[in-house]
């Protein structure tokens, strides 16, 4: 009986160390992304957002999750005008905040990365085929309630720039 119980003893010990390992090792992660300001839905107000060359879209949400130890942004835009108009596209990445080039989904871009400047600032650039023709500046406001993205680009020939301003939801 003895031996049974010290065999039990120790299957019980050693779970209770795996648990606790999982434990350890994932919560660095689990807690830095909970600390993300920039997790959660953010809402494009149009009327302090500007636009080079004028074409703003109808609307814009921008969702962002934590994802393994990432986040993944997903673009949601109704477009305005032309042949377009009422259009609903939406484009996606995800990246750490590594510098490190991620595929983007549905963009003119082939790839983004992300570094972070400070704890309210992260920078963005964007490729096609490994040339920088894109970088934006995403910077939350003190009370991290609103995101302003200033963007400047050429594709093409065609320089374009915005300044977006995003409500927390």
């Amino acid at each position: 009986m003895a031996a049974r119980n010290d065999w039990i003893d120790g299957v019980a010990k050693f779970a209770l160390a795996v648990v606790f390992g999982f434990l350890v090792s994932t919560a660095p992660a689990a807690f830095a992304q909970a600390k993300d300001p920039l997790i959660g839905t953010w809402i494009l107000d149009l009327g302090n957002s500007s636009f080079v060359p004028d074409n703003p879209p109808q609307k814009r949400a921008i969702l962002i999750t934590a994802k393994d130890d990432a986040v993944r942004f997903v673009f949601r835009t109704t477009a305005s005008g032309g042949l377009d108009n009422g259009m609903v596209s939406e484009s996606e990445f995800t990246a750490k905040y590594d510098g490190k080039d991620n595929e983007i989904s549905e963009s003119i871009l082939d790839t983004v990365s992300l570094k972070k400047v400070d704890a309210n600032t992260i920078e963005r650039s964007g490729k096609i085929r490994g040339a920088v023709v894109e970088t934006s500046t995403m910077k939350l406001s003190p009370d991290r309630k609103t995101l302003t993205i200033t963007t400047k680009g050429s594709v093409g020939g065609n320089a374009y720039s915005s300044v977006q301003v995003y409500n927390k939801q």
